[in-house]
């Protein structure tokens, strides 16, 4: 046999031996010995980083290989700063995955045009593995005020503390003025929920607009048990469980291109708390991130934990993130427009 023959014959088994150990590395022996990162895109202390943590402390567990995790923070322009960094640069092993803000993954569609800039990523190609909340926003007004319903802020306005015209309160007062003949306007000025309540308490405004159910059934349970705020209507895709008598704004409205707008902007809502990977991890790794995510997060220990910390657990798959951003980005461009529209400053 020529020289070149034989040599060919012994390497090929060396080179089908090593395919074959490359192809049967298993997600578990990958992250084994690794250190997995999750990335937060704001700076230490805030809700983001809480979660975070929270997941950082259990999810190890749950992880084949059981690597290490730590959280390490890249703040920037509203989390868009690590949403460029986790599509164009991160390592695609999965060793890294981040935190981002709820309403990043649709900036390409209905954010501003300095946001739009900026973006450097297609939302539908990186790898979600979930949030961990989900929560509808309310309309309230104070007991005082003499609002009962929808149709008395239709004949006469109603004053809600803001923060500014960016607040989602702002935006959702808009939404309504402009499709079902509201007169909600904001006074600005105020720095932070506490002042947005303290502001309505002393009859400064007549209620707010913005504010979570969640919210005010943790830092004010009063406002509810004695009566002090009446629920107008609250913004998300389905009603809060138990509120069901509470006006839904995306049913308030009547046409099907108008509750496509409403759903495009209230699909933040449904992800509050979105972690994600980037793209093109190894399906078998991004896999393991979304079932170990999803197994943290019925964890008693990771939910007691949770509990203590004062945060609610209500998870958002990651196939159900994929799933809403296929049908947002596959809206007709009016309804585009129309949302972008109704959300701008």
């Amino acid at each position: 046999m020529p020289d070149w023959r034989r040599l060919a014959a012994l390497a090929f088994p060396l080179f089908l031996t090593g395919c074959v150990a490359a192809r049967a590395e298993t997600a578990a022996e990958f992250f084994a010995g690794r250190t997995v990162t999750i990335y937060v895109g704001f700076g230490p202390g805030g809700g983001y980083d809480v979660y975070a943590q929270l997941l950082a402390r259990f999810i190890p567990a749950h992880l084949p290989g059981q690597p290490a995790v730590i959280v390490k923070h890249m703040p920037g322009a509203d989390s868009m700063v690590l949403m460029n960094w986790l599509a164009n640069i991160a390592p695609r092993d999965g060793t890294a995955f981040g935190i981002v803000a709820s309403g990043v993954p649709v900036v390409p569609l209905i954010g501003q045009v300095e946001q739009k800039n900026i973006a450097r990523f297609d939302a539908r190609k990186l790898g979600w593995l979930g949030s961990l909340e989900k929560f509808n926003a309310i309309a309230i007004a104070w007991h005082t005020a003499g609002f009962r319903t929808l149709d008395d802020v239709k004949t006469r306005e109603l004053r809600f503390a803001s923060t500014g015209p960016a607040s989602g309160g702002e935006v959702y007062a808009k939404m309504l003025n402009e499709t079902i003949g509201t007169k909600f306007r904001a006074i600005r000025g105020y720095r932070s929920s506490p002042e947005l309540t303290l502001a309505m308490e002393r009859g400064e405004v007549d209620g707010m607009v913005g504010w979570c159910w969640a919210c005010m059934r943790a830092d004010k349970p009063d406002y509810l048990d004695k009566g002090l705020v009446t629920p107008l209507a609250q913004f998300g895709l389905a009603p809060e469980p138990g509120t069901e008598s509470v006006p839904t704004a995306i049913d308030l409205v009547q046409s099907p291109a108008e509750k496509q707008i409403f759903s495009l902007i209230f699909g933040a809502l449904a992800m509050s708390r979105p972690f994600v990977a980037p793209q093109d991890v190894p399906a078998e790794r991004l896999a393991a991130l979304r079932a170990a995510f999803e197994a943290t997060a019925r964890d008693p220990a990771f939910l007691e934990a949770a509990k203590k910390a004062g945060r609610d657990i209500i998870v958002f798959r990651g196939a159900e993130i994929d799933a809403l951003l296929a049908e947002q980005y596959a809206l007709p461009a009016d309804v585009v427009r129309r949302a972008t529209e109704l959300s701008a400053p």
